[in-house]
Protein backbone atom coordinates (compact mmCIF):
# COMPACT_ATOMS: atom_id res chain seq x y z
CA UNK A 1 0.00 0.00 0.00
CA UNK A 2 3.20 2.20 0.32
CA UNK A 3 4.35 2.42 -3.08
CA UNK A 4 0.91 3.25 -4.54
CA UNK A 5 0.47 5.95 -2.17
CA UNK A 6 4.23 6.83 -2.97
CA UNK A 7 3.51 6.88 -7.01
CA UNK A 8 0.32 9.27 -6.05
CA UNK A 9 2.39 11.81 -3.97
CA UNK A 10 5.21 11.91 -6.08
CA UNK A 11 2.74 12.34 -8.90
CA UNK A 12 0.79 15.13 -7.11
CA UNK A 13 4.38 16.76 -6.67
CA UNK A 14 5.73 16.37 -10.20
CA UNK A 15 2.28 18.30 -11.46
CA UNK A 16 2.83 20.94 -9.00
CA UNK A 17 6.70 21.44 -10.12
CA UNK A 18 5.12 21.93 -13.99
CA UNK A 19 1.81 24.51 -12.74
CA UNK A 20 4.74 26.40 -11.41
CA UNK A 21 7.07 26.15 -14.18
CA UNK A 22 4.41 27.22 -16.73
CA UNK A 23 3.47 30.21 -14.54
CA UNK A 24 6.83 31.22 -14.17
CA UNK A 25 7.43 30.99 -17.91
CA UNK A 26 4.35 32.81 -18.58
CA UNK A 27 5.54 35.51 -16.22
CA UNK A 28 9.21 35.53 -18.21
CA UNK A 29 7.13 36.38 -21.15
CA UNK A 30 5.61 39.22 -19.90
CA UNK A 31 8.45 40.60 -18.50
CA UNK A 32 11.03 40.24 -21.62
CA UNK A 33 8.50 42.05 -24.09
CA UNK A 34 7.15 44.09 -21.73
CA UNK A 35 10.50 45.42 -20.92
CA UNK A 36 11.41 46.80 -24.18
CA UNK A 37 7.72 49.17 -23.86
CA UNK A 38 9.57 52.52 -22.07
CA UNK A 39 12.70 51.69 -24.20
CA UNK A 40 10.91 52.48 -27.41
CA UNK A 41 10.89 55.84 -27.02
CA UNK A 42 14.31 55.89 -26.72
CA UNK A 43 15.12 53.51 -29.65
CA UNK A 44 13.17 55.85 -31.85
CA UNK A 45 15.24 58.76 -30.91
CA UNK A 46 18.55 57.15 -31.30
CA UNK A 47 17.94 55.78 -34.43
CA UNK A 48 16.06 59.26 -35.60
CA UNK A 49 13.33 57.56 -37.52
CA UNK A 50 9.63 59.18 -37.64
CA UNK A 51 6.29 56.90 -36.85
CA UNK A 52 6.22 55.38 -40.69
CA UNK A 53 10.19 54.00 -40.37
CA UNK A 54 9.83 52.83 -37.12
CA UNK A 55 6.71 50.97 -37.81
CA UNK A 56 7.70 49.41 -40.78
CA UNK A 57 11.24 48.49 -38.37
CA UNK A 58 8.71 46.82 -36.14
CA UNK A 59 8.15 44.86 -38.82
CA UNK A 60 11.25 42.70 -38.00
CA UNK A 61 9.33 41.61 -35.40
CA UNK A 62 6.57 40.24 -36.77
CA UNK A 63 8.70 38.30 -39.42
CA UNK A 64 10.44 36.59 -37.06
CA UNK A 65 7.34 35.58 -35.09
CA UNK A 66 5.30 34.28 -38.30
CA UNK A 67 8.38 32.34 -39.18
CA UNK A 68 9.02 30.66 -35.69
CA UNK A 69 5.56 30.46 -34.91
CA UNK A 70 3.73 28.05 -37.50
CA UNK A 71 6.78 25.49 -36.60
CA UNK A 72 7.09 25.35 -33.10
CA UNK A 73 3.81 23.22 -33.08
CA UNK A 74 5.69 20.51 -34.97
CA UNK A 75 9.21 21.20 -33.16
CA UNK A 76 7.29 20.75 -29.90
CA UNK A 77 6.01 17.57 -31.25
CA UNK A 78 9.39 15.77 -31.84
CA UNK A 79 11.60 17.67 -28.96
CA UNK A 80 9.23 19.23 -26.62
CA UNK A 81 8.56 21.95 -24.87
CA UNK A 82 11.67 22.39 -22.70
CA UNK A 83 13.90 22.50 -25.53
CA UNK A 84 11.46 25.40 -26.96
CA UNK A 85 11.66 27.49 -23.63
CA UNK A 86 14.98 27.12 -23.17
CA UNK A 87 16.20 28.00 -26.58
CA UNK A 88 13.80 31.00 -27.01
CA UNK A 89 14.90 32.27 -23.44
CA UNK A 90 18.60 32.38 -24.31
CA UNK A 91 17.39 34.53 -27.87
CA UNK A 92 15.96 37.13 -24.99
CA UNK A 93 18.78 37.54 -22.94
CA UNK A 94 20.44 38.38 -26.31
CA UNK A 95 18.65 40.77 -27.62
CA UNK A 96 17.51 42.94 -24.70
CA UNK A 97 21.10 44.62 -24.66
CA UNK A 98 21.18 45.39 -27.93
CA UNK A 99 17.76 47.11 -27.72
CA UNK A 100 19.36 49.72 -25.18
CA UNK A 101 22.71 49.86 -27.08
CA UNK A 102 22.67 49.74 -31.17
CA UNK A 103 22.30 52.50 -32.92
CA UNK A 104 22.20 50.83 -36.35
CA UNK A 105 18.79 49.71 -37.66
CA UNK A 106 20.88 46.86 -39.28
CA UNK A 107 21.37 45.70 -35.90
CA UNK A 108 18.44 46.64 -34.47
CA UNK A 109 16.13 44.87 -37.60
CA UNK A 110 18.32 41.54 -36.85
CA UNK A 111 17.62 42.33 -32.68
CA UNK A 112 14.22 42.33 -33.64
CA UNK A 113 13.61 39.87 -36.20
CA UNK A 114 15.54 37.54 -33.05
CA UNK A 115 12.70 39.07 -30.35
CA UNK A 116 10.14 38.44 -32.71
CA UNK A 117 11.08 34.82 -33.07
CA UNK A 118 11.81 34.04 -29.65
CA UNK A 119 8.09 35.70 -28.19
CA UNK A 120 6.76 33.66 -30.67
CA UNK A 121 8.14 30.16 -30.40
CA UNK A 122 7.68 31.10 -26.33
CA UNK A 123 4.44 31.83 -27.02
CA UNK A 124 3.22 28.79 -28.90
CA UNK A 125 5.54 26.40 -26.61
CA UNK A 126 3.79 27.90 -23.50
CA UNK A 127 0.72 27.69 -24.41
CA UNK A 128 0.86 24.06 -25.40
CA UNK A 129 1.99 23.62 -22.07
CA UNK A 130 -0.63 25.45 -20.01
CA UNK A 131 -3.62 23.69 -22.27
CA UNK A 132 -1.70 20.01 -21.11
CA UNK A 133 -1.16 21.15 -17.13
CA UNK A 134 -4.71 22.67 -17.31
CA UNK A 135 -5.73 19.17 -18.69
CA UNK A 136 -4.28 17.06 -15.99
CA UNK A 137 -5.76 19.45 -12.91
CA UNK A 138 -9.05 18.69 -14.28
CA UNK A 139 -9.46 22.67 -13.66
CA UNK A 140 -9.58 26.04 -15.19
CA UNK A 141 -6.02 27.83 -14.71
CA UNK A 142 -5.64 29.20 -18.11
CA UNK A 143 -6.70 32.70 -16.54
CA UNK A 144 -3.79 32.51 -14.10
CA UNK A 145 -1.50 31.29 -16.64
CA UNK A 146 -1.93 34.41 -18.87
CA UNK A 147 -2.07 36.43 -15.36
CA UNK A 148 1.21 35.78 -14.27
CA UNK A 149 1.85 36.84 -17.83
CA UNK A 150 0.39 40.22 -17.23
CA UNK A 151 2.08 39.96 -14.07
CA UNK A 152 5.57 39.27 -15.75
CA UNK A 153 4.72 42.64 -18.17
CA UNK A 154 4.00 44.58 -14.98
CA UNK A 155 6.81 43.92 -13.45
CA UNK A 156 8.99 44.36 -16.67
CA UNK A 157 7.83 47.81 -17.31
CA UNK A 158 7.76 48.93 -13.92
CA UNK A 159 10.81 48.19 -13.45
CA UNK A 160 12.16 49.77 -16.22
CA UNK A 161 10.27 52.85 -16.10
CA UNK A 162 11.45 52.99 -12.22
CA UNK A 163 15.18 52.36 -13.54
CA UNK A 164 15.16 55.03 -16.13
CA UNK A 165 12.64 57.61 -14.10
CA UNK A 166 15.96 57.53 -11.22
CA UNK A 167 18.60 58.11 -13.65
CA UNK A 168 19.74 54.86 -14.74
CA UNK A 169 20.53 54.43 -17.92
CA UNK A 170 18.43 52.13 -20.52
CA UNK A 171 21.86 49.55 -20.61
CA UNK A 172 21.46 48.75 -17.42
CA UNK A 173 17.67 48.42 -17.47
CA UNK A 174 17.82 45.71 -19.69
CA UNK A 175 20.48 43.82 -17.86
CA UNK A 176 18.37 44.14 -14.45
CA UNK A 177 15.55 42.52 -16.33
CA UNK A 178 18.16 39.63 -17.85
CA UNK A 179 19.45 38.75 -14.38
CA UNK A 180 15.97 38.40 -13.43
CA UNK A 181 15.08 35.98 -16.79
CA UNK A 182 17.84 34.01 -15.81
CA UNK A 183 17.02 33.46 -12.45
CA UNK A 184 13.26 31.98 -13.41
CA UNK A 185 14.99 30.49 -16.23
CA UNK A 186 16.90 28.07 -13.80
CA UNK A 187 14.21 26.77 -11.60
CA UNK A 188 11.09 27.26 -14.68
CA UNK A 189 13.17 25.22 -17.69
CA UNK A 190 13.83 22.25 -15.62
CA UNK A 191 10.34 21.36 -14.50
CA UNK A 192 9.12 22.15 -18.33
CA UNK A 193 7.64 19.57 -19.93
CA UNK A 194 9.74 17.44 -22.01
CA UNK A 195 7.36 15.36 -23.76
CA UNK A 196 4.21 16.26 -25.21
CA UNK A 197 0.64 14.21 -24.52
CA UNK A 198 -0.87 13.05 -27.24
CA UNK A 199 -4.80 13.37 -28.40
CA UNK A 200 -6.73 10.14 -26.77
CA UNK A 201 -7.65 7.63 -29.56
CA UNK A 202 -11.23 8.92 -29.33
CA UNK A 203 -10.04 12.41 -29.74
CA UNK A 204 -7.83 11.25 -32.91
CA UNK A 205 -10.77 9.22 -34.25
CA UNK A 206 -12.75 12.24 -33.76
CA UNK A 207 -10.61 14.83 -35.66
CA UNK A 208 -10.02 12.45 -38.66
CA UNK A 209 -13.85 12.51 -39.32
CA UNK A 210 -13.70 16.11 -39.03
CA UNK A 211 -10.05 16.33 -40.71
CA UNK A 212 -9.72 19.48 -43.19
CA UNK A 213 -7.11 20.55 -44.92
CA UNK A 214 -7.20 23.93 -43.69
CA UNK A 215 -8.42 25.27 -40.20
CA UNK A 216 -11.78 24.52 -39.32
CA UNK A 217 -14.10 27.77 -39.40
CA UNK A 218 -14.14 27.79 -35.63
CA UNK A 219 -10.55 27.78 -34.92
CA UNK A 220 -10.04 30.68 -37.57
CA UNK A 221 -12.52 32.32 -35.84
CA UNK A 222 -10.94 32.44 -32.71
CA UNK A 223 -8.02 33.02 -34.43
CA UNK A 224 -9.29 36.62 -35.54
CA UNK A 225 -10.55 37.22 -31.93
CA UNK A 226 -6.94 36.91 -30.10
CA UNK A 227 -5.67 38.98 -32.98
CA UNK A 228 -7.85 41.79 -32.37
CA UNK A 229 -7.29 41.13 -28.74
CA UNK A 230 -3.39 41.15 -28.90
CA UNK A 231 -3.53 43.91 -31.85
CA UNK A 232 -5.06 46.04 -28.80
CA UNK A 233 -2.30 45.09 -26.37
CA UNK A 234 0.76 45.49 -28.83
CA UNK A 235 -0.61 48.93 -29.53
CA UNK A 236 -1.04 49.89 -25.83
CA UNK A 237 2.61 48.21 -25.17
CA UNK A 238 5.00 49.55 -28.12
CA UNK A 239 2.82 52.99 -29.12
CA UNK A 240 1.23 54.45 -25.75
CA UNK A 241 4.63 56.12 -24.75
CA UNK A 242 4.75 57.34 -28.33
CA UNK A 243 1.34 58.81 -27.78
CA UNK A 244 1.89 60.41 -24.67
CA UNK A 245 4.47 62.02 -25.77
CA UNK A 246 3.65 63.43 -29.13
CA UNK A 247 0.05 64.84 -28.13
CA UNK A 248 0.85 65.74 -24.48
CA UNK A 249 4.70 66.17 -24.11
CA UNK A 250 5.46 64.88 -21.52
CA UNK A 251 9.00 63.38 -20.50
CA UNK A 252 9.76 60.45 -21.76
CA UNK A 253 11.02 59.10 -18.47
CA UNK A 254 7.65 58.53 -17.52
CA UNK A 255 6.05 57.30 -20.73
CA UNK A 256 5.76 54.17 -19.84
CA UNK A 257 3.34 54.83 -17.07
CA UNK A 258 0.44 54.30 -19.97
CA UNK A 259 1.45 50.72 -20.13
CA UNK A 260 1.57 50.15 -16.37
CA UNK A 261 -1.68 51.19 -15.76
CA UNK A 262 -2.89 48.72 -19.04
CA UNK A 263 -0.74 45.81 -17.52
CA UNK A 264 -1.97 46.03 -13.79
CA UNK A 265 -5.56 46.69 -15.28
CA UNK A 266 -5.13 43.50 -17.44
CA UNK A 267 -2.98 41.84 -14.59
CA UNK A 268 -6.20 42.72 -11.58
CA UNK A 269 -8.89 41.08 -14.52
CA UNK A 270 -6.98 37.56 -15.12
CA UNK A 271 -6.06 36.54 -11.60
CA UNK A 272 -10.16 37.74 -10.87
CA UNK A 273 -10.85 36.03 -14.01
CA UNK A 274 -11.82 32.60 -12.67
CA UNK A 275 -14.47 34.14 -10.03
CA UNK A 276 -15.67 36.23 -12.94
CA UNK A 277 -16.52 33.65 -15.18
CA UNK A 278 -18.20 31.77 -12.32
CA UNK A 279 -20.60 34.78 -11.85
CA UNK A 280 -20.51 36.30 -15.47
CA UNK A 281 -20.55 32.71 -17.56
CA UNK A 282 -17.63 32.41 -19.94
CA UNK A 283 -20.00 33.73 -22.83
CA UNK A 284 -20.73 37.14 -21.03
CA UNK A 285 -17.29 37.71 -20.18
CA UNK A 286 -16.28 37.76 -23.68
CA UNK A 287 -19.19 40.21 -24.40
CA UNK A 288 -18.42 42.68 -21.16
CA UNK A 289 -14.76 42.36 -22.01
CA UNK A 290 -15.08 43.79 -25.33
CA UNK A 291 -17.06 46.55 -24.43
CA UNK A 292 -15.29 47.82 -21.69
CA UNK A 293 -11.84 47.15 -24.25
CA UNK A 294 -13.50 49.34 -26.90
CA UNK A 295 -14.61 52.09 -24.68
CA UNK A 296 -11.77 52.90 -22.65
CA UNK A 297 -9.43 53.12 -26.10
CA UNK A 298 -12.10 55.55 -27.04
CA UNK A 299 -11.25 57.19 -23.69
CA UNK A 300 -7.69 57.45 -24.65
CA UNK A 301 -8.53 59.01 -28.00
CA UNK A 302 -10.79 62.06 -26.82
CA UNK A 303 -8.63 62.53 -23.25
CA UNK A 304 -8.17 65.88 -22.66
CA UNK A 305 -5.75 65.42 -20.45
CA UNK A 306 -3.00 62.56 -20.43
CA UNK A 307 -4.08 61.50 -16.70
CA UNK A 308 -7.43 60.87 -18.22
CA UNK A 309 -5.40 58.53 -20.77
CA UNK A 310 -3.99 56.25 -18.31
CA UNK A 311 -7.64 55.68 -17.00
CA UNK A 312 -8.41 54.41 -20.77
CA UNK A 313 -5.64 52.54 -20.69
CA UNK A 314 -6.26 50.79 -17.55
CA UNK A 315 -10.53 50.05 -19.10
CA UNK A 316 -8.29 48.78 -22.10
CA UNK A 317 -6.65 46.50 -19.83
CA UNK A 318 -9.05 45.40 -17.75
CA UNK A 319 -12.06 44.99 -20.46
CA UNK A 320 -8.99 42.85 -22.72
CA UNK A 321 -7.96 40.78 -19.42
CA UNK A 322 -9.83 37.65 -20.31
CA UNK A 323 -10.38 38.00 -23.45
CA UNK A 324 -7.65 35.56 -24.96
CA UNK A 325 -7.46 32.83 -21.93
CA UNK A 326 -10.71 32.21 -22.48
CA UNK A 327 -10.22 31.65 -26.20
CA UNK A 328 -6.92 29.31 -25.59
CA UNK A 329 -9.30 27.21 -23.02
CA UNK A 330 -11.88 26.64 -26.03
CA UNK A 331 -8.94 25.59 -28.21
CA UNK A 332 -8.08 22.67 -25.69
CA UNK A 333 -11.55 21.74 -25.35
CA UNK A 334 -12.13 21.73 -29.36
CA UNK A 335 -12.37 18.10 -31.11
CA UNK A 336 -12.21 19.74 -34.69
CA UNK A 337 -7.72 19.62 -34.74
CA UNK A 338 -5.26 18.15 -33.15
CA UNK A 339 -4.94 20.52 -30.11
CA UNK A 340 -1.10 21.20 -31.22
CA UNK A 341 -1.96 22.36 -34.72
CA UNK A 342 -4.95 23.95 -33.25
CA UNK A 343 -2.95 25.81 -30.88
CA UNK A 344 -0.06 26.76 -33.27
CA UNK A 345 -2.64 27.88 -35.67
CA UNK A 346 -4.58 30.47 -33.07
CA UNK A 347 -1.20 31.30 -31.46
CA UNK A 348 0.04 32.79 -35.06
CA UNK A 349 -2.92 34.30 -35.60
CA UNK A 350 -2.77 35.65 -32.02
CA UNK A 351 1.02 36.80 -31.65
CA UNK A 352 0.88 38.17 -34.89
CA UNK A 353 -1.73 41.05 -33.37
CA UNK A 354 0.44 41.77 -31.21
CA UNK A 355 4.20 41.56 -33.09
CA UNK A 356 2.97 42.89 -36.50
CA UNK A 357 0.22 44.78 -35.33
CA UNK A 358 1.78 47.67 -33.88
CA UNK A 359 4.14 47.61 -36.93
CA UNK A 360 0.93 48.31 -39.09
CA UNK A 361 0.23 50.67 -36.56
CA UNK A 362 3.25 53.33 -37.13
CA UNK A 363 3.03 52.98 -40.86
CA UNK A 364 -1.08 54.05 -40.82
CA UNK A 365 -0.51 56.66 -38.21
CA UNK A 366 2.07 58.44 -40.39
CA UNK A 367 -0.91 58.91 -42.96
CA UNK A 368 -3.90 59.18 -40.92
CA UNK A 369 -2.37 59.77 -37.12
CA UNK A 370 -2.16 57.45 -34.25
CA UNK A 371 -6.17 58.53 -33.01
CA UNK A 372 -8.05 57.77 -36.04
CA UNK A 373 -6.01 54.53 -35.61
CA UNK A 374 -6.75 54.04 -32.05
CA UNK A 375 -10.31 54.79 -33.03
CA UNK A 376 -10.43 51.64 -36.00
CA UNK A 377 -9.21 49.62 -33.46
CA UNK A 378 -11.76 50.44 -30.98
CA UNK A 379 -14.16 49.18 -33.36
CA UNK A 380 -12.38 46.08 -34.24
CA UNK A 381 -12.40 45.66 -30.31
CA UNK A 382 -16.34 45.63 -30.49
CA UNK A 383 -16.18 43.22 -33.40
CA UNK A 384 -15.28 40.72 -30.72
CA UNK A 385 -18.63 40.61 -29.02
CA UNK A 386 -20.24 39.76 -32.42
CA UNK A 387 -17.52 37.10 -33.31
CA UNK A 388 -17.90 35.50 -29.43
CA UNK A 389 -21.32 33.65 -30.52
CA UNK A 390 -19.24 32.00 -33.88
CA UNK A 391 -16.78 30.59 -31.30
CA UNK A 392 -18.38 28.03 -29.03
CA UNK A 393 -16.97 24.71 -28.67
CA UNK A 394 -18.24 21.37 -27.23
CA UNK A 395 -16.11 18.85 -25.29
CA UNK A 396 -16.19 15.34 -26.16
Amino acid sequence: MLFPRTAHLDHVTQHAAQRLSTLLCFFSLGLSTAAWAPLIPFAQQRLHLNHADFGTLLLCIGAGSMIAMPTTGLLIQKVGCRVVISIALLLLLMVLPIFALSSSILVMSLALFLFGTAAGSLGVAINLQAVMVEKNSAKSMMSQFHGMCSLGGLAGVMTVTALLSLGASPLISALVICSLLVLIGLFAVPHSLSAVEHDTPSEINHVKRFSQKIPSPTILLIGIVCFIAFLAEGSAMDWSGIYLISEYQINPAIAGLAYTFFAIAMTIGRFGGHFLQQKLGEKNIIIYGAICAAFGLLMVVVAPYWTFALIGYALLGLGCSNIVPVMFSRVGRQNLMPKAAALSCVSTMAYSGSLIGPALVGISSEMIGLTIVFSIIAIMLMLIAFLNHFTQVKSL
